[in-house]
């Protein structure tokens, strides 16, 4: 959900996902996912209206997008996300973590975006009737300068950061390595 031009559709093919389904509210991503990604299939619908029978799938992703989904609506999505999962099936999200330095340091939460606690995560969870399995929260200082990096040569410079490969390098150990962090929180959790 939340699939973006789509860049996991296109990991999944290529570790032998053998069916996957983007979901994109936006058409301008949407189409460029298709192009992207040939082998998968897309659709336009966001995490508050999956356009899709109930339980259709095994597991659903959301990777960054709990955030920008309009403020009090979490709950909604959860429950549209019960809808379309079979009993048993996995839900995987992350999002940003509320800890008060990855927010003073996310030029984005300025102006609205949200962080989420664990304690949160767990109750939303818990009241939809997902069991959470694993909870962890990982990247660190690379992950946070790489944001800030992103947000001012995206919008300033209308270019990609310098070092890029550096940086990604840098937050892939990061997020890698078993050692807690404090910028994004992944939660797995079962449909029960």
């Amino acid at each position: 959900i939340g699939c973006s031009y789509g860049w996991f559709e296109k990991f999944a093919i290529k570790n032998e996902c053998k069916e996957i389904i983007g979901i994109e509210p936006e058409e301008k991503l949407f189409y460029e996912a298709q192009r992207e990604v040939p082998k998968a299939r897309f659709k336009i619908g966001s995490a508050l209206k999956i356009n899709e029978k109930n339980k259709m799938f095994d597991q659903v992703v959301m990777f960054d997008v709990i955030e920008h989904i309009p403020k009090n609506t979490e709950m909604k999505a959860l429950k549209e996300i019960r809808r379309v999962l079979k009993t048993g099936g996995k839900l995987i999200i992350s999002t940003d973590y509320d800890w008060w330095l990855a927010k003073i340091m996310d030029p984005a939460w300025y102006f609205g975006h949200r962080h989420y606690s664990k304690e949160n995560l767990k109750s939303m969870f818990s009241k939809n009737k997902f069991k959470i399995e694993q909870i962890e929260v990982r990247g660190r200082y690379f992950e946070m300068i790489g944001t800030i990096l992103l947000y001012i040569f995206k919008w300033v410079f209308k270019s990609e950061i310098p070092f890029k490969k550096f940086f990604d390098a840098k937050k892939d150990q990061e997020f890698l390595k078993n050692k807690p962090g404090f910028v994004t929180i992944f939660v797995k959790a079962t449909k029960v």
